[in-house]
């Protein structure tokens, strides 16, 4: 065995994988080295999630060979691939939430010992020290899971795929839970795991983390395998052309100076302690307008309770200069706000209902009037309509929205606000977890509905998003509205330093 095969701890050759109509992996082949981490990225449906669970043993691929440290394998069953040394770190977390931190951790090694439930002194004493390696150390190993936070949980899943020792570890979209302070940890973690021989698989849509954590990176599409690079060798816009299979022209525009209309809402001195303090704001027909803050300024405190999903203390609402009160989502809508909420899977969607009663969801009453099979034909037409208008891909309206991928659901999430025909559409987090590509789609549909005469309220943390697609931008910090830039004032650095308290003495 030579110098560089010596140095290749996993080496997949001409996997492939195929569904009803679908060819979800297409003879891929890969390699991944000793100690490297490495990048996987593509558009939703590229084939990574495939990947993923061949690699975890979840999805036996119809052909191909898997080689791990030079010797053929074959995961049947995810057990075969952790006694093999991987570890599968799904998106959806695989935690027992009613069981305690360290019975999760230990889980595997304690069959058989009578412990499943209750670990001794020395087990609980090694939970300790995993959970201060992930950043944890305040959090008791006794504790239920189900009592942690969504980030919290992450990295209890990190510390899991640790205690195994594995040689390889991959990590789906492992950054979507986690506050910056939380991915800071697990960037520290992962390149320590790194420096002590272990390798990676970093499954991403942040390309920026892309670059600044991975040595290489390998681009899938339509399940195929299109590139292996040094990320040093790349540039963002080489990566994205890659992704996409051609140039993406216009993902951001730039929108002119000022407001086009009306002025649809006014939000005066809404306080909501200790988040919010005499917020004051408009936003006008025809416009997009932008809201910057760090995680913990009051952002989605502020759009909820105009939605009516939490109370204000104190302020005005003023919709086309007429006082309103909004105390429910239903009065909401009935005003003409609809509402994309930053957690579709637990606030936006029906995971187990069709991608036509998503759609209609929020526009039954209108639809309760008709009778029978008069209903039931305006519901399908409407949902039709909605997955063409969209590109929603689907197979068909019939479909479980949980099958759908990241941006096909928040696609079904908007199409259902569309059917509502609101003239303000307020969009908390929309491109989160989506990938470039449908990130495209939806900044044209953020544009259309603002060309249109709607009035749209964005809240983001990708601030090339903030910065690149709306006509004025808010700055929020600890609960006050601080600064505004309009058209080309908009500067990226100006509004990140004001998000921050950088260089403004405060």
């Amino acid at each position: 065995m030579n110098e560089v095969s010596q140095n290749i701890l996993l080496k997949v050759s001409n996997i492939s994988k195929q569904y009803p109509g679908v060819k979800a992996l297409d003879d891929v082949s890969l390699e991944v080295r000793r100690g490297e981490i490495h990048a996987l990225v593509g558009e939703n449906g590229a084939g990574k999630s495939t990947f993923v669970n061949v690699m975890g043993g979840v999805v036996k691929p119809d052909k191909g060979q898997i080689l791990l440290d030079g010797k053929e394998v074959q995961f049947l069953t995810p057990r075969h691939a952790a006694d093999a040394g991987i570890a599968v770190v799904h998106q959806e977390l695989s935690l027992f939430p009613n069981l305690n931190i360290a019975t999760n951790l230990f889980l595997s090694n304690l069959e058989g010992t009578g412990l499943a439930f209750i670990p001794d002194k020395r087990i609980e004493a090694e939970s300790r020290e995993l959970l201060k390696r992930v950043g944890l150390e305040g959090v008791s190993p006794v504790r239920k899971v189900e009592r942690l936070q969504p980030g919290e949980q992450q990295l209890v899943e990190i510390a899991r795929a640790i205690v195994k020792e594995s040689k390889l570890i991959v990590l789906d979209e492992p950054t979507s839970s986690l506050a910056e302070k939380e991915i800071r940890t697990l960037f520290r973690i992962v390149r320590e795991l790194r420096d002590q021989g272990v390798s990676i698989i970093f499954v991403s849509h942040r390309l920026d983390e892309v670059f600044e954590l991975c040595d290489r990176v390998t681009v899938f599409r339509d399940g195929q395998h299109i590139v292996t690079s040094d990320t040093s060798d790349l540039s963002s816009e080489q990566l994205v052309n890659l992704i996409l299979g051609r140039k993406l022209n216009e993902m951001y525009f730039s929108p002119e100076e000022g407001h086009q209309g009306e002025e649809l809402l006014r939000v005066e001195r809404l306080r909501q302690l200790p988040k919010l303090q005499e917020i004051t704001f408009s936003l006008y027909r025809g416009e997009i307008l932008g809201v910057a803050g760090l995680l913990g300024s009051g952002r989605s405190e502020l759009v909820r309770s105009i939605f009516g999903l939490e109370s204000m203390e104190q302020g005005l609402v003023y919709l086309k200069g007429n006082r309103v009160t909004i105390q429910n989502p239903e009065q909401a809508i009935k005003h003409g706000i609809g509402y994309i909420t930053e957690d579709r899977h637990k606030e936006g969607l029906m995971l187990e209902k069709s991608v036509k009663d998503n759609i209609v969801l929020a526009n039954l009453k209108k639809l309760a009037g008709k009778l029978g099979w008069m209903k039931s034909l305006l519901e399908r037409q409407a949902a039709e309509m909605q997955r063409k208008d969209l590109n929603i891909v689907t197979p068909s309206i019939q479909r479980k929205v949980k099958f759908l991928s990241g941006g096909n659901q928040q696609k079904v999430v908007l199409g259902k606000w569309l059917e509502t025909s609101p003239e303000i559409y307020i969009l908390d987090e929309p491109t989160r977890g989506i990938d470039v590509g449908a990130k495209a789609e939806f900044y044209k549909i953020i544009r259309s509905l603002a060309e249109q005469g709607a009035g749209v309220l964005l809240i983001s943390s990708d601030l090339q998003e903030i910065v690149g697609i709306c006509h004025r931008v808010l700055v929020l910090r600890n609960g006050r509205f601080i600064t505004e830039y309009s058209g080309h004032q908009i500067d990226p650095a100006a509004v990140l330093m004001k998000m921050t308290g950088e260089n403004n003495g405060k």
